[in-house]
C-alpha cells in the first residue's frame, strides 16, 4: 500500500549498515572532531524574560560531501562541525522543511526522503514563542515512493511531489507533511495519489493542495492541467480542474494572495477567495523570444511579485495586476542562473551564477500604506554583485556547480566552491565576503536550517 510505502523505516540492518559505511568513508571524515553535544533547553521559566542568546541565532548548515551518502551539519555561530550522518544513498538535493528545522535529504533516483533534525527550533507558548536547540541527529521519519523531485514549502507545511516511472508503470504521488509530523514520526499525514507517472509541480494550502494533471496519452511527461484537491484525514479528494489550460507545465510558486505555474504560453495563475479559486493568464510579454519559457517560479509569502526565470531572463511577476515584467540584473551574456532566493526578510532577492558572481537586489514591490510612489519604482533594483572565486572555472569537478544556501535569520547568504572545497559567507548588506571556510571534502549540496526571523512587515 502507497501510504505504508511512504512511511518506510530504516531496518536493524540498515542502520548497521549506515554505521559501518560513516566509518569507512575515508576522506570525507578523515580529522573531524566534533562538537560536544548540546542539551535540549528545557528550563520552562515561568518569568517570560529568561534570556535565549545561547539559542545560536545565525542557525546552522546542513552539506552534503559529492558522490558519498554523508551529510554533515555545522554551527554557524562558530563554523564547528556539530555531526555527519550517513543515509542511505547519495543525495541529490537538500531542501528546509517547513519550519526551518529539518533538512529534506532527498535521493531521487532510489526513491527516498530522509530527514535531519538540525536541532534549533521554538514552540508556541501562547504569549511568547519558546526557542530551543539540541544536538543534531537523524530522524527516523522517511518518504518512499518514485523519484521525488520537486519540493515546495510555505511557513508550516511542505509538498513531496514524486514523479513516479514510466519504465515500471509507477504513478506520481503528493505527501503534504508539517515539522509536526517529522517530530513525532507521524502516520497521519495526506497523500494524493495519481493513477499516472508525470514531471508534476504541486503547491500546499491550509486543507487544499493545488497540484497538476496530465492526460494518459500526452505525448510529454509534463502536465498540462492544474486541479484542486482536499484533504479529508489520509487522502486528498479532487474538487475542481481549472479550465484554463499550462502546456508543458514546469515551475510553481506562491504568495499570500495567489499560486502560480509556468507555462510555455505564460503563467498560469489561481487565486484564492476563502474557498472559492479561480485561475487566469499572464501572457508572455514580447520580451520573450524562440523557445523562451517562464520554466521556474519563486515566492515569498508577503512579497507581492513572484519571480520567473526564463533561462537567465529574470522577470518580475504581479499576479494579481496581471503584469510581467524583465528585470535587468546584469548579467553575463555567458552567465546562467543557478542559484536563487527572496533575502534579508523578504527585502533583498539574490541570484547565484555559474561564473562565481552573486549577485544583490533591492526588492521594492511590498504594499507601503501612503507611498504614492511605490507603483512608480521598479519592484527589484540592482545592488551590488560579488565576485565570489577567480578560480578557473574550468575546473570545476564534473558534475558539480557552485550552490546557494540563504539564511532566514540574518543577511547573509552562503556558498559552496567544489572547485577549492570551500564555504564562502556572504554579508548582503555589505556585499563582500566575509568569511570563506576550507572543509576536507569536495561539497555538492547544502541548505540552512535555523530560528527564522519575521519577515520585516510582519507587524
Amino acid at each position: 500500500m502507497l501510504q505504508a510505502q511512504l512511511k518506510a523505516k530504516f531496518s536493524l540492518v540498515a542502520l548497521l549498515v549506515a554505521t559501518s559505511m560513516l566509518a569507512a568513508c575515508g576522506d570525507s571524515t578523515t580529522n573531524i572532531v566534533e562538537k560536544e553535544p548540546i542539551a535540549v533547553d528545557d528550563d520552562h521559566d515561568d518569568d517570560h524574560d529568561h534570556d535565549h542568546d545561547e539559542i545560536s541565532s545565525a542557525g546552522r548548515l546542513v552539506i552534503s560531501a559529492k558522490d558519498s551518502n554523508l551529510v554533515s551539519v555545522y554551527e554557524l555561530e562558530d563554523g564547528s562541525l556539530l555531526d555527519t550522518f550517513a543515509v542511505a544513498d547519495t543525495p541529490s538535493a537538500l531542501a528546509a522543511s517547513a519550519g526551518k528545522r529539518y533538512a529534506l535529504v532527498v535521493q531521487r533516483t532510489t526513491d527516498r526522503v530522509e530527514f535531519v533534525d538540525g536541532g534549533l527550533f521554538q514552540e508556541d507558548h501562547v504569549d511568547h514563542l519558546h526557542p530551543y536547540q539540541q544536538a543534531p541527529a537523524l530522524s527516523s521519519f522517511v518518504l518512499s515512493d518514485s523519484r521525488p523531485t520537486h519540493i515546495t514549502s510555505t511557513d508550516s507545511q511542505t509538498a513531496v511531489f514524486f514523479d513516479g516511472d514510466a519504465a515500471s508503470s509507477t504513478p506520481a504521488a503528493v505527501a503534504v507533511i508539517t515539522d509536526a509530523d517529522i517530530t513525532t514520526d507521524s502516520n497521519g499525514y495526506p497523500v494524493l495519489n495519481y493513477s499516472i507517472h508525470m514531471h508534476g509541480a504541486a503547491q500546499a494550502r491550509g486543507e487544499y493542495l493545488i497540484s497538476t494533471l496530465r492526460e494518459a496519452d500526452s505525448a510529454t511527461t509534463l502536465p498540462d492541467k492544474v486541479a484542486l484537491y482536499h484533504s479529508h484525514d489520509d487522502h486528498f479528494d479532487e474538487e475542481m480542474v481549472f479550465a484554463e489550460t499550462c502546456p508543458n507545465l514546469h515551475g510553481s510558486a506562491q504568495n499570500e494572495h495567489v499560486i502560480a505555474f509556468g507555462c510555455t504560453d505564460g503563467v498560469l495563475v489561481i487565486t484564492q477567495e476563502g474557498e472559492t479559486f479561480a485561475a487566469s493568464k499572464i501572457a508572455n510579454t514580447d520580451d520573450f523570444t524562440g523557445t523562451m519559457r517562464i520554466g521556474t517560479l519563486v515566492g515569498a509569502d508577503h512579497a507581492e511579485h513572484l519571480v520567473g526565470f526564463a533561462g537567465s531572463s529574470m522577470f518580475a511577476i504581479h499576479a494579481e495586476d496581471g503584469e510581467m515584467e524583465l528585470v535587468d540584473w546584469q548579467s553575463s551574456e555567458e552567465a546562467g542562473v543557478i542559484g536563487y532566493g527572496f533575502a534579508d526578510k523578504g527585502e533583498k532577492f539574490v541570484l547565484l551564477d555559474n561564473q562565481g558572481y552573486l549577485t544583490i537586489l533591492h526588492y521594492h514591490g511590498h504594499e507601503h500604506e501612503g507611498a504614492a510612489t511605490a507603483a512608480e519604482e521598479a519592484a527589484f533594483e540592482f545592488a551590488a554583485k560579488v565576485q565570489l572565486t577567480s578560480a578557473d572555472l574550468s575546473t570545476m569537478p564534473t558534475g558539480s556547480r557552485f550552490e546557494l544556501a540563504i539564511s532566514a535569520s540574518d543577511d547573509k547568504a552562503y556558498v559552496l566552491n567544489p572547485i577549492d572545497s570551500s564555504l564562502l559567507t556572504v554579508d548582503l548588506k555589505d556585499a563582500e565576503v566575509v568569511t570563506t571556510k576550507q572543509l576536507n571534502f569536495v561539497p555538492h549540496k547544502l541548505v540552512w536550517l535555523g530560528i527564522a526571523e519575521p519577515a520585516a512587515h510582519d507587524h
